[in-house]
């Protein structure tokens, strides 16, 4: 969507300069509430331009960000040592602090309408923007950056939290050393709107008295109307000069400012506007809403005019759901058909049920879904101890989440545990929301536990098979699925209809060439197939292998494999370490190990070999890191050797 009313600089400087003069405090603030609509316009803006972002988080904190940047925290120059400093430790309220760093003049308008683009300010706060201090998304983890901050010198870090994201065990460390090592400089601000995605958060874990929490820990909390601005900046002021280190906690309402979106608590599952990105007809609703309020009165004029436009309708920014599952969510769609047969399959979630698609499981066994909410320690311990008592936990979050989790997976291996790790929104498909949610390096992560079986399924039709073949081994050891939460926008492979074999690769292509490509995954199935049909057109002939099987690769098969080949390409979309190439040099080394004979065929390799980032592009990461058949096409061309 781009018919978008955007605040600009001018109007902002408008009303920061009657802020500058001596105003009675009532006044003050009402200039600020100015500022936090129009801060909620652009973020409003900005998400429906995109097509991403998350209203609810960003509408709660309108207030709370405002007072920061436009009274209390002394942030400029950028340049200044010494400044202020504010951190989003809940990195789904991003487009909030950009709005506001537009505001300040530190970005532009320009800058909004590159949101979640390569070029422009990324899905979560990331030090790429100006005025950024630290890169967040992964959650629980700023509070301890804030305290290094302080302990290296800092003057003010303001640190703003999500009390969902309280579950996350390292904000009580964090909290601890604010204590211990009085740091009164920083200061957490708890935005307590009662919704974590689209449950409540007393639904997921309760803390029945937060404020008492906090005061045992030592620290002194104050409560207050998160929305009022003369209690916020009464609040933030407080805490500014604080002696004693001190805790604010907001009470807002996630889409705090619009009627048909704003809630403090919801049934389960039931809030729409974590994640959903208005129409036009939703976008244009809300600035009904504003235009006459007292808020608007500087820029009534030309929100009446952006409203009395005529326009035509556009799509909604939601694409329709798609008709071909991608592995993720048919992994979660094919769990459910299995629950009733199989009662020992226990569901660990981590507040990612819809994304990870696991409610038809949830809702269907109930007794058998273990939400455990923002917490993936947690989880995989007790996925450990369901283990040892026999159960086959499936533990479900996003493939990068797992990485906090690393210390617990391998302690559960340690105890030969039969549990199923599930890594959703795996690798480069996942392309909208940065760095810290995308995940290349699981595989080389996950392979590295002794006993752990790691497999990357290529179809859909492979995923009963591996669960019908690890849940009849009486052994113990874990399993690492990798999946897709996007489908390849190329499929040009269907699946083969062959049965899988852990520890062998799949041949989709075999012409009696003497290279040979090999790949995993959905993506580089679909891109390595296009690419080796289309040199076959040019009478380059290649074959195609998949292999699934990510760790014990059968030595018997890759000795046969080296022999048959004098050239192995192999195309990869996990980082460029710890991949498919090393397992296939580990099976070698472990084949000649047994006396096999092994030639040593020439290897070709091309995998990812950098850091991801935000686009609105599907193929986007696949294009950057020169993955797509237009960069394939030639790689392979020249590592092959032609043939007539």
């Amino acid at each position: 969507m781009t018919d978008c009313l955007w605040i600009g600089a001018e109007e902002y400087r408008a009303v920061t300069a009657q802020l500058t003069g001596a105003l009675p405090p009532r006044e003050r603030a009402a200039l600020l509430d100015v500022l936090t609509l129009y801060n909620r316009i652009n973020t409003l803006s900005t998400i429906c331009h995109s097509g991403r972002g998350w209203i609810g988080a960003s509408f709660s904190i309108a207030e709370l960000m405002t007072a920061l940047y436009f009274e209390v925290a002394h942030t400029e120059p950028l340049s200044d040592p010494n400044r202020d400093t504010i951190l989003l430790s809940k990195g789904h309220a991003a487009v909030m602090q950009y709005a506001a760093l537009a505001g300040k003049g530190i970005l532009s308008v320009e800058d909004l309408q590159r949101f979640n683009q390569p070029d422009g300010p990324q899905a979560h706060t990331d030090r790429s923007t100006p005025g950024i201090e630290t890169n967040t998304g992964s959650l629980g983890q700023t509070l301890s950056k804030a305290a290094g901050l302080a302990l290296g010198g800092a003057h003010r870090v303001f640190v703003i939290l999500g009390d969902g994201e309280l579950q996350e065990g390292q904000n009580y460390e964090a909290f601890m050393t604010l204590r211990q090592k009085n740091l009164t400089q920083v200061i957490p601000i708890i935005d307590r709107n009662g919704i974590q995605s689209d449950s409540s958060t007393t639904d997921i874990k309760a803390i029945p008295n937060l404020e008492g929490v906090l005061a045992g820990l030592g620290l002194r909390p104050a409560t207050f109307n998160g929305h009022n601005m003369p209690a916020v900046l009464d609040e933030l002021n407080r805490a500014y000069d604080a002696v004693h280190p001190s805790i604010l906690i907001a009470n807002t309402r996630k889409a705090a400012g619009v009627s048909f979106m704003e809630a403090d608590q919801t049934q389960r599952r039931g809030f729409a506007w974590h994640g959903k990105a208005p129409n036009q007809e939703e976008y244009l609703a809300v600035l009904h809403e504003w235009v006459d309020k007292p808020e608007a009165r500087f820029i009534q004029k030309a929100l009446h005019q952006f409203l009395n436009q005529e326009r035509t309708a556009h799509e909604s920014a939601h694409p329709a759901e798609e008709e071909t599952l991608p592995t993720g969510p048919f992994f979660g769609r094919h769990l459910a058909q299995r629950a009733e047969a199989d009662q020992r399959l226990i569901l660990l979630d981590a507040d990612l049920e819809k994304s990870c698609r696991l409610t038809d499981f949830a809702r269907a066994c109930p007794d058998r879904f273990l939400e455990m909410g923002i917490a993936e320690q947690d989880m995989v311990s007790c996925a450990g101890g369901l283990a040892l008592r026999g159960k086959i936990p499936v533990v479900n979050t996003f493939t990068a989440f797992l990485r906090r989790a690393f210390e617990q997976t391998y302690t559960n291996a340690t105890e030969h545990s039969k549990v199923i790790y599930a890594g959703h929104y795996a690798g480069l498909s996942y392309f909208t929301d940065g760095k810290s949610h995308q995940c290349t390096g699981d595989v080389a992560m996950m392979r590295s536990i002794p006993g752990m079986r790691v497999i990357y399924p290529a179809f859909n039709e492979e995923i009963p098979q591996i669960l019908s073949w690890y849940l009849d081994q009486t052994d113990a050891d874990p399993l690492y699925l990798r999946l897709h939460a996007k489908p390849c926008p190329l499929q040009h492979i269907a699946p083969p209809g062959l049965p899988f074999e852990y520890g062998r690769g799949t041949f989709l292509r075999q012409t009696g060439a003497r290279s040979c490509v090999l790949t995993s995954g959905p993506h580089m199935t679909q891109y390595g197939g296009a690419s080796v049909d289309a040199l076959a057109e040019q009478g380059i002939n290649l074959d195609l292998c998949i292999l699934s099987s990510l760790t014990h690769l059968e030595p018997a098969w890759c000795a046969e494999l080296a022999n048959t080949y004098d050239r192995l390409i192999v195309v990869e979309e996990l980082f460029e370490t710890g991949g498919l190439l090393d397992e296939l040099n580990r099976a070698f080394a472990c084949a000649r190990g047994q006396g096999l004979p092994v030639k040593q065929p020439l290897f070709h390799h091309r995998a990812v070999h950098g850091l991801p980032f935000s686009t609105l592009d599907p193929e986007g990461l696949y294009e950057h890191f020169q993955l797509t058949p237009p960069h394939l096409i030639p790689f392979l061309s020249v590592c092959a050797e032609p043939t007539t």
